[in-house]
């Protein structure tokens, strides 16, 4: 019993230490959802506006669960289309991210707005390219923290001076990106024909500016940080499945992610085309891997506008010892209405 409370303490501690080398050290990586495709905003400015005219997106993560400092991360993010009637297209987004580690003793808070302009370049493709404009907040707890100052010699005094010099306990910065994307999408995606062939590739880049980055008073500044990213929807021919897969490549300064991954729809029901009166209804499995980091299981139910997904991160790195292989669990609620019932964004929900 001993043994087992030291062990989880000793593992609470190291994962505090971790916190605070990704809170002093510019070099890591920016707050993601392991559901990347459910935080489209996040990848790529140019995205808002383009599958949907209207869309919403809740998304939550919870990590570090095998340990007293869960990692508890929450977005919302909103994006819609401006001049529908016309050939070309504005896009507007915004978005919202909370990020709490260690117990809420290191909190992340940040806002960006979005803008895209739409170019139709046939009937079955679009080029888009937008810029991010957001501002972000760093805060420390400082009321959470014990320094070896304060402990006068038996016991651990609050009242004594800290020692510390030169940290502050939050601190703020404008955040800037833009990016570019391209989509296709050509035939339908019926459950009589089920043809389609749709894929969308971007690039983007964030922290152009390289932004002052820390709680010390002479900090450093944060690295730019670049995305690649790509989906298609691929329908099996006179069959309800459609294989979908997707990857992503994250490069901020000496950090580097990229998982690709595919998932099975599985369609129960397909839309009807003039009453409306049934909806399109799916089911998706998927499996992901973020190389050298975990491996990621995902779930979609799909009705109509509405998505719910899920998922689980099983950790791979040498962070399981701590962590207990378990990684963490994902869960994004989405509303798009409506869609373009031909061309690019055609009558299918494959996206």
């Amino acid at each position: 019993m001993i043994h087992f409370m030291f062990k989880k303490k000793m593992n609470y501690y190291l994962l505090i230490l971790l916190c605070f080398i990704s809170v002093f050290n510019t070099q890591a990586q920016d707050i993601h959802f392991s559901q990347f495709d459910e935080t489209p905003l996040q990848l790529n400015p140019a995205n808002a506006g383009v599958k949907f005219e209207t869309r919403v997106i809740a998304n939550y993560k919870t990590q570090w669960q095998s340990v007293n400092a869960p990692f508890k991360t929450t977005a919302i993010s909103g994006d819609f289309r401006l001049l529908k009637k016309k050939k070309h297209n504005l896009g507007i987004g915004l978005d919202l991210i909370s990020d709490n580690a260690a117990n809420k003793t290191i909190k992340t808070t940040q806002v960006n707005v979005s803008i895209s302009g739409i170019i139709k370049l046939s009937s079955v493709s679009k080029l888009s390219a937008g810029l991010m404009a957001g501002y972000a907040n760093r805060a420390l707890n400082g009321t959470s923290y014990e320094w070896g100052n304060q402990y006068n010699g038996l016991n651990y005094d609050p009242s004594k001076p800290t020692g510390e010099t030169g940290l502050v306990n939050s601190f703020s910065f404008l955040d800037l990106g833009s990016g570019i994307a391209y989509q296709y999408g050509a035939k339908e995606m019926y459950i009589s024909a089920n043809n389609a062939k749709q894929f969308t590739i971007g690039a983007s880049v964030f922290h152009p500016h390289q932004p002052s980055y820390s709680y010390l008073t002479s900090g450093t500044t944060m690295y730019m940080k670049f995305v690649f990213h790509g989906d298609a929807a691929i329908g099996i021919k006179n069959s309800n499945l459609v294989l979908k897969p997707s990857y992503i490549v994250f490069i901020q300064g000496p950090n580097k992610e990229i998982t690709p991954g595919l998932a099975f729809q599985y369609i129960l029901g397909e839309k009807s085309k003039y009453t409306h009166l049934k909806k399109f209804t799916a089911i998706s499995l998927g499996c992901y891997y973020r190389l050298k980091d975990a491996v990621i299981a995902t779930a979609k139910f799909e009705y109509g506008g509405y998505a719910i997904g899920l998922s689980y991160d099983i950790n791979l790195s040498k962070l399981k010892t701590v962590s207990s292989a378990r990684g963490g669990f994902e869960i994004s609620l989405h509303l798009g209405l409506p869609r373009s019932q031909k061309g690019v964004a055609g009558a299918s929900r494959m996206f």
